[in-house]
Parts: structure tokens; sequence; C-alpha cells
């Protein structure tokens, strides 16, 4: 089956929500991003496409509809005086030879070029007599002059200008503050106070939100003797060991009613389901088994056990507690790293 290609409206979208993304986890590279962008879209640019607007039209619809109706019309144009078969019509019934042909055909072609681009510039601005003048000669003049360029060159403003769109929409959305080079000094002063005031407001709030982060984490540590941070100290996967616990628990539902009861029975089922799992972390501790000692190995694997133990002790209802006090230490770890990378990055910027 065909694979379907993202549409224009889909991949903008797609672009949208990424700076979007970025503008949530790093504000300073999205100011600095959009800067960038803001110096690319120069001012003989931005005035050629303020001068595109009127007739309720602005410089996006004129190079959109340029783009859809009247290029494929003048790349058929431009390509007929290399298409042999039109030249040889053109030959034979004009009775002339190829490069006569070719000659005729370049400069019919560039005659009916300027007449598409004429007419698509009225079509877009009908002529309208206001007092003494002519409303919309000036953004026809501007349109024929603009697409009389290259075609690179066009396709170079109008993603100029795209960009330079999104990324000053996303900032009014968001309300951030950008530095526009081509604004005035007195501009680009004011912003620059309003960038500082915007970077303090945003430090004291990240601030407030690094010290509640830091009280919950010592809370949840603390949760259950410290089981969560002796997790992470030993990088378990929770989901295996209350697997292992699950094990464990369905062996001691099969024993007979009068072992149910007994610890030593239920610990060897735990010595059991949990061999495999405790040789791995032990055999993963002592890889230079040849330089520690027996005491040093002892507490190793004690220490294993120990925490091991405590897990399977656990009720559920201290279980369940846990997999949600984990899964919250484990984000609020991530954001919390996330701010500091953030308010390290912004030193960069300044």
């Amino acid at each position: 089956m065909r694979e379907q290609t993202p549409n224009v409206d889909e991949c903008e979208q797609t672009k949208r929500q990424q700076i979007a993304d970025l503008i949530l986890t790093n504000t300073e590279d999205f100011r600095a991003e959009a800067s960038k962008i803001y110096h690319d879209f120069t001012t003989d640019e931005r005035l050629i496409i303020d001068n595109l607007s009127g007739n309720g039209i602005d410089g996006a619809k004129v190079l959109n509809l340029w783009q859809e109706e009247l290029l494929p019309l003048i790349q058929t144009l431009q390509n007929k005086p290399a298409d042999k078969s039109f030249r040889g019509t053109i030959a034979k019934n004009l009775f002339l030879d190829d490069d006569e042909a070719e000659g005729i055909i370049n400069s019919l072609a560039a005659k009916r070029r300027g007449e598409l681009l004429n007419d698509f510039a009225f079509k877009l601005y009908p002529k309208k007599i206001g007092i003494h003048k002519d409303v919309y000669k000036k953004q026809r003049q501007t349109t024929v002059a603009l697409l009389t360029k290259p075609q690179a060159e066009i396709e170079q403003i109008k993603n100029h200008m795209a960009n330079f769109n999104l990324y000053a929409s996303l900032a009014d959305e968001y309300h951030i503050t950008i530095l526009d080079p081509h604004s005035s000094k007195s501009a680009q002063r004011r912003a620059k106070k309003q960038i500082k005031r915007e970077c303090k407001k945003s430090i004291a709030i990240e601030n407030e939100r690094l010290q509640y982060i830091s009280s919950r984490l010592n809370s949840l540590s603390a949760m259950n003797g410290g089981i969560i941070i002796d997790l992470f100290d030993k990088k378990w996967d929770l989901i295996t060991i209350l697997s292992l616990r699950n094990q464990y628990e369905k062996l001691v539902k099969k024993l007979p009613k009068e072992e149910g009861g007994n610890a030593v029975k239920r610990l060897e089922l735990f010595d059991k389901v949990t061999a495999d799992f405790k040789s791995e972390q032990i055999a993963e501790l002592t890889v230079d088994s040849d330089e520690i000692n027996l005491i040093a190995a002892r507490a190793i694997t004690k220490n294993i056990d120990t925490l091991l133990l405590r897990i399977f002790d656990l009720t559920n209802i201290q279980k369940n507690q846990l997999i949600l006090d984990q899964k919250e230490y484990r984000e609020l770890t991530k954001e919390r790293d996330g701010i500091i990378q953030l308010q390290k990055s912004r030193q960069k910027h300044v």
C-alpha cells in the first residue's frame, strides 16, 4: 500500500507544535531562534510584503496564489522551447528551421508570461479609481515587480515571511518578547528591557517551583523507610520487582493451610522466586570479585536481599502507593532537571 504524503496543513501544524514545545521547554532558545528568523526577513522583503496589502488580500495570499495558479503556467511556458515535439510542430507549420522556431517560441513565451502576470495582478487588484488615483496601482506594480524575480528568490521571500509570521504569532500567543534586529534602536532598547523583566519573572516562578519540588522529593524519599531512593540508587525496575512479588504471592496461596502462616516456608519461596534476579544483581556488583573480601561480598548480598524483603513485606495498599510515589518522584526529578538546564541555558543567552 502506498504511503500517503502529509499535506501542507499537517506539516505546518506539526512544525507549529514543535516550536510550541520548544517554548515550554526552553524559552530562551525559542527567543534566539525567533530573533534569527526576524533577521532573515529583511526590511526590503517586509516592505514588499506590506505593499501587497489591499483589496482584502495580504502578501501571504498573493504568494500562495502565485504558487498554486501562476507558477505552473509559467513553468509550462518556460519548458516549451526545450520541447522538441512542440518545437518541431512550430517549425514545420511555419516553415522554419529548428533555431528559428526556438527563437520565436522564446519570444512568444516571454510575451505570454508578461501577459499572464499582468492578468494575475489585475485579478487580485482590479482597477478602481478613487479620488484622482487608481487605488490599487501600487499593489499591482509591487506584484509584477516581485513575481518577475527569479523563482528561487520569490520562494526565499515566501519562506522568510512564513517563518516570521509563525514565530511572531507564537511569541504573541505565549507573551514572549522578541528582539527584532530590523527594528529601530529605541524599539530594540525597549525590547531588551522587556526581555529582562520577562526573564526575571520566569526565574522567580521557576525558583518557587524548585522549592516545592525539593520539598516534595524529600517527603517522597522518606516514604516506607526510603525505598524509592534505594530503588533509584540500585537502578532497579520496580515493575520487575513487583512481578517477582506477584509470583511469590501466587506460590504462597498454593501452600497448604497449615504452612501458609509459616515464615520459614514463605522465606523459602521468596528465595526461590528471587534467586535469578539476586544472582544477576550480585554479578553486576562484584565484577572485580577477586578484589572483594568475604565481608564486603556478604554485605552486598545482604543489602540486595534486605531491599527485596522490604518490598515483598509491603501491604497491597503500601505497594500501590509506592507505584504512584515512584512515578511522581521520577516526574518531579525530570522537571527539576529540566528547570535547572533551562536556567543554565538562559545564562548563555544573557
